[in-house]
């Protein structure tokens, strides 16, 4: 069996414990944050947040096969809920350093996704648009950040920001971001309260900036009405 990288992600949302709970146990709630639209997505959050959950005292969720280990923790300070996903392990061994791993990585993009989805729309549902493709990733955040871009989070494989429409765009890559080389990449786009006419037109504008920028480049959305 190979041995799994250990990992922590916390993300600290301004929300209540409660509606951070919530967010995280409807499965209704949780469509809007986690993940991308994608055929598969109710099933996929039935799988992870139902049949392989085992809620527990003191807001926790064990994950998947109880061999693993991994887990959801809420923490309330009196202002903020701190949302936490763990895998155990000793995080301080110095082969994980460089190692790159998609579950770590993917509650990175998820829990930043329910920050944003709690703070910015707390009321609104969402539609997302989700580029891959291989590409630079310096490349990919020059080109696609605006200079007035408030930045919403930045690290070594992720680096998300607000464009000017108010728009969650996500960039990740399995090479650190400072990479000059190609390297599997996507964008994910968070959008609420877009009707279908103006968000058929971002999907035809991103589809087009993508193109120019990845090989292999493939654009997925969900229907446009839900």
């Amino acid at each position: 069996m190979t041995e799994q990288k250990p990992f922590q992600v916390e993300t600290a949302i301004h929300a209540p414990l409660e509606s951070v709970w919530q967010a995280l146990t409807d499965p209704d709630r949780i469509r809007d944050w986690f993940g991308w639209d994608y055929d598969g997505l109710d099933r996929e959050i039935r799988l992870i947040f139902v049949n392989s959950a085992n809620y527990l005292p003191g807001h926790r969720i064990a994950l998947g096969d109880p061999g693993d280990g991994q887990e959801i923790q809420l923490e309330f300070d009196g202002a903020r809920t701190f949302v936490r996903a763990t895998r155990p392990g000793d995080l301080a061994v110095a082969r994980w350093d460089d190692t790159y791993d998609g579950i770590e990585e993917g509650w990175r993009t998820f829990f930043e996704q329910l920050r944003f989805r709690l703070e910015r729309y707390p009321e609104q549902r969402r539609r997302t648009i989700h580029l891959t493709g291989t590409a630079v990733p310096a490349a990919v955040r020059e080109s696609l950040q605006p200079a007035s871009a408030e930045i919403w989070h930045s690290s070594r494989h992720q680096h998300m920001f607000i464009d000017a429409q108010g728009h969650l765009v996500g960039i990740g890559t399995e090479k650190p971001l400072d990479c000059a080389g190609p390297a599997p990449a996507s964008v994910t786009l968070s959008v609420f309260g877009m009707d279908d006419a103006a968000f058929a037109g971002l999907r035809t504008q991103w589809a087009a900036r993508w193109e120019a920028l990845a090989d292999d480049a493939e654009v997925t959305v969900g229907v446009l009405s839900r």
